[in-house]
C-alpha cells in the first residue's frame, strides 16, 4: 500500500476529499469526522431529472409488474418526486433495494422494502430474487447506470423496463473548493462510478500518494479504468462500512 501522507502519520487529521454531490456530501462528512478525518468538499457530480414519458405509462399500469428495483436512493428521490408532480398514491408492487441508504430512502416514503441482498450490489440484487421467469419488473434509475443488473435479471427470464429517471452531470467546482483541494489530501473517497469520472474530467487523477478509497467493487472498477490504483475498499458496500475501512487503514500505517 502507498504511504499516507506524514500529516497522518504525524497524529494531525488526515485531509479526506468527499466527492458525492453537494446535497449529499453532508452525511459522510460528519461520518468522517466522526472517526477524526478533516472531510474537504469537492462535488464532482450533480443530477438532472428527466422528463420520462416511458414512466408515466409504467405508473399508469402499475399493477402489471410483479417487482419495482430502486439501485440507489437518487433513484427513490426521483421516482416518488414524478409521483408527488402527477399527484398520484399508487399501491406499488413488491419493492427491492440494493442497500440499506436505498431502504431508509425508501422508508422515508412509508413503504418498506419486501427484498434487500446480503452483498450490496445490483447483482446480488437480481440474483437473489431468485426465479423471475417472465415476471414484469420495473427498474427507474439513472440514465448511466451499469448493464449488470439488467443483463442478469434478463438471463433469469425477467421481463425488465428499464427507465431512466436522471442524468449523472459533472459539477461546476467552485474555486474555494478547487484551492483547498490544491492544499493537498491524504484520502479521496468515491460512492459511485460517476463521482469517479467527474473527477477525472476536473481535475485528473488523484494526487500521489493519497489514498483512493471506493464504497464497492462497481465504483473500485471505474476507478481502476481511469487507471488508478485503489487502496481501500471495505467489506461492507456501505458509507460506514468505508469510513471504517478508512479508519483501519490509516491506523495500520501509523504502527507501521
Amino acid at each position: 500500500m502507498p504511504e499516507p501522507p506524514h500529516r497522518a502519520l504525524m497524529g494531525g487529521e488526515p485531509r479526506v476529499v468527499v466527492t458525492r454531490r453537494a446535497e449529499q456530501a453532508a452525511v459522510l462528512g460528519d461520518k468522517l469526522s466522526a472517526a477524526g478525518f478533516y472531510p474537504l468538499y469537492f462535488p464532482t457530480i450533480q443530477l438532472q431529472a428527466i422528463v420520462a414519458p416511458e414512466l408515466d405509462r409504467a405508473l399508469a399500469e402499475i399493477e402489471r409488474f410483479e417487482w419495482l428495483i430502486f439501485s440507489s436512493a437518487n433513484s427513490v428521490h426521483f421516482f416518488f418526486r414524478r409521483l408527488d408532480e402527477l399527484n398520484l398514491s399508487l399501491r406499488l408492487p413488491r419493492t427491492a433495494v440494493v442497500g440499506p441508504a436505498t431502504a431508509r430512502k425508501l422508508v422515508e416514503h412509508d413503504v418498506h422494502p419486501d427484498f434487500m441482498p446480503d452483498i450490496f450490489t445490483g447483482e446480488a440484487l437480481a440474483a437473489g430474487l431468485g426465479d423471475v421467469s417472465g415476471q414484469k419488473i420495473l427498474l427507474p434509475r439513472a440514465r448511466i447506470g451499469g448493464p449488470q443488473i439488467v443483463e442478469k435479471l434478463r438471463s433469469q427470464g425477467a421481463l425488465v423496463s428499464d427507465i431512466p429517471l436522471y442524468d449523472t452531470a459533472t459539477a461546476v467546482p467552485d474555486p474555494a473548493a478547487l484551492a483547498d483541494l490544491a492544499l493537498g489530501y491524504e484520502a479521496i473517497t468515491f460512492a459511485s462510478p460517476s463521482s469517479v469520472r467527474g473527477f477525472l474530467e476536473i481535475s485528473g487523477r488523484p494526487i500521489d500518494p493519497a489514498a483512493v478509497a471506493c464504497i464497492g467493487p462497481v465504483t473500485a472498477e471505474a476507478a481502476v479504468e481511469c487507471g488508478w490504483r485503489v487502496t481501500v475498499m471495505p467489506d461492507e458496500y456501505t458509507l460506514d462500512g468505508l469510513v471504517q475501512a478508512l479508519a483501519l487503514y490509516f491506523g495500520d500505517r501509523k504502527h507501521e
